[in-house]
């Protein structure tokens, strides 16, 4: 992996775990707001830049009133020029339902890598389908949002607006 996507994947985890905490401790900060519905718009937005280490990341309680400890991450990312949907391990809920996610992508048709980079380990998706869908998917079939829902947006080197 070339040092800069390193380096932002260093940085998607430090950003992860300070909206975790701002969601903990109540604050909201300034990152973005998109609904479930714009998720295929961000992607493609992120696939035309094509620039290693940038990455859209979706931050999202699975349903009102629910614990900020209980928010979920998941990922788009370019990696040697491929755009991949990641399942970043940081979280505890990533961490809880990694395996119920790991399932849920094989039955329909995807391939899931493990791998690791500095310490954070992360499940990607590169093949297999439609990546927008299957984020959508999740969403909706495993976390019961619509998609109209409201999530957070947090990207990197590119603009999605």
């Amino acid at each position: 992996m070339h040092l800069p996507a390193i380096g932002s994947l260093i940085f998607l985890a430090l950003v992860v775990v300070g909206l975790l905490v701002r969601k903990l401790r109540g604050a909201h900060g300034n990152e973005a707001n998109v609904k479930v519905s714009d998720i295929e718009m961000v992607f493609a937005k992120l696939n035309a830049a094509q620039r290693d280490g940038s990455f859209a990341a979706f931050v999202f309680t699975p349903s009102p009133g629910n614990s900020p400890e209980n928010a979920v991450n998941l990922q788009f990312s370019v990696e040697n020029g491929c755009v991949g949907f990641d399942w970043v391990l940081l979280a505890p809920a990533n961490l809880r339902d990694q395996n119920r996610f790991g399932e849920f992508a094989k039955a329909r048709g995807y391939s899931v890598s493990e791998r690791e980079t500095n310490g954070v380990k992360y499940l990607r998706i590169e093949q297999g389908g439609s990546l927008p869908r299957l984020c959508e998917a999740v969403t909706s079939e495993m976390y019961g949002l619509s998609a109209t829902s409201d999530i957070d947006l947090i990207t990197e080197g590119f603009s999605w607006l």
